[in-house]
Parts: structure tokens; C-alpha cells; sequence
């Protein structure tokens, strides 16, 4: 029996040894995750800053962490939402709006030139489960450049690709906890 024991320690510890390094690969994952959402660069919306939400079915697909194809597509788009994306608008908007009443640390607009920074749903498609059709897509916030300081505009914050609801609810939790507001 020895030896088959010794057989079975050593082939779990082999196994060990394959799962840690994937493991690490996970935890690295989970590490990138977060950075992708970048809740530290949340800290550049400041209490009383204006917002401009842009719903739109994004025809881009860019492969480069750039984002630079989704900007230029924000800051061309009529924040105008179309017919088709009313009631999606209209829920993003609903969630934002009692962010704002409950918080009072943002206002809303509705113009470009008035905004300091853009949160923009990337609409993809809808996804029907028990007959229920859900909205899902990137959700984008965009800071406004600076001409003064020399600062181009750039995406501080991106969803996964996800449930509309589930999009917005990340967000203004990250803001939330950036914020230190409970």
C-alpha cells in the first residue's frame, strides 16, 4: 500500500503543481478586471459635474485599447436617443436620475458643450430569456478633453459587455465607493 500511496501523493501533487500557475493566471485575470474598469480614474468626476447620457448602437468595433474610434463616435452623436432606444434610455436614465436626487453630487444635461463628461451605452443587442427581452452592451465613461491643460479626451471607466440594468448599476457603484458614499 506504500507504494500506491506514494504514487497518489505524488500524482496530486503534480496536479498542484499544473492548477497553481493557472491559478495565478485567474487571479491576474481578476486583477485586469478590475483595471479595466478603472475605478481609480473615477476620482476625476467631481461633485457638481455635468453629465450627458448617449445611448446609440454602436456600428464600431475597434480591436485597439485606444478607444479612440468610441470617442470620435461620442462626440459626433446627437445625444438625441432615437425612437428604438427610448425605453433603453429611458431606464439608464431612471437609475441615473435617482443617483442624483439621492446623492445630489451630479447634475444632468442635455447638450455636449455643457457636459463635463459622457457615460455611453454601446448598445450590441437584445437578449431574450423566458420570454423577456433584456438590453445588453458596453457601458463608456468619457471625460471631456481640456484644451487648457492639453488633455485629449479619454475613457475612464468600460463595462463588460453586459445587461444594460447590470451596466450602470457597476458604475455608479464604483462611484459610489470612489466617492465614499453609503
Amino acid at each position: 500500500m506504500k507504494g500506491r500511496e506514494r504514487k497518489w501523493v505524488t500524482l496530486v501533487g503534480a496536479l498542484v503543481l499544473l492548477c497553481f500557475p493557472s491559478a495565478q493566471i485567474k487571479a491576474q485575470n481578476s486583477l485586469r478586471t478590475t483595471r479595466e474598469n478603472q475605478v481609480g480614474l473615477l476620482s476625476e468626476i467631481h461633485p457638481g459635474d455635468r453629465a450627458l447620457l448617449i445611448v446609440l448602437k454602436s456600428t464600431v468595433v475597434a480591436a485597439d485599447e485606444s478607444n479612440r474610434s468610441i470617442i470620435d463616435l461620442v462626440l459626433k452623436a446627437d445625444p438625441e436617443p432615437t425612437s428604438r432606444h427610448r425605453a433603453l434610455f429611458s431606464m439608464l436614465a431612471t437609475k441615473l436620475n435617482t443617483y442624483i436626487r439621492k446623492y445630489k453630487s451630479l447634475e444632468a444635461t442635455s447638450v455636449l458643450s455643457d457636459a463635463d463628461f459622457v457615460i455611453f451605452f454601446s448598445f450590441i443587442g437584445y437578449r431574450r430569456i423566458l420570454d423577456v427581452s433584456y438590453p445588453f452592451g458596453e457601458l463608456y465613461i468619457i471625460v471631456k478633453g481640456d484644451p487648457k491643460t492639453n488633455r485629449p479626451p479619454r475613457v475612464i471607466w468600460k463595462s463588460k459587455i453586459e445587461w444594460a440594468a447590470d451596466a450602470i448599476d457597476d458604475f455608479l457603484r464604483d462611484l459610489k465607493n470612489n466617492r465614499g458614499e453609503f
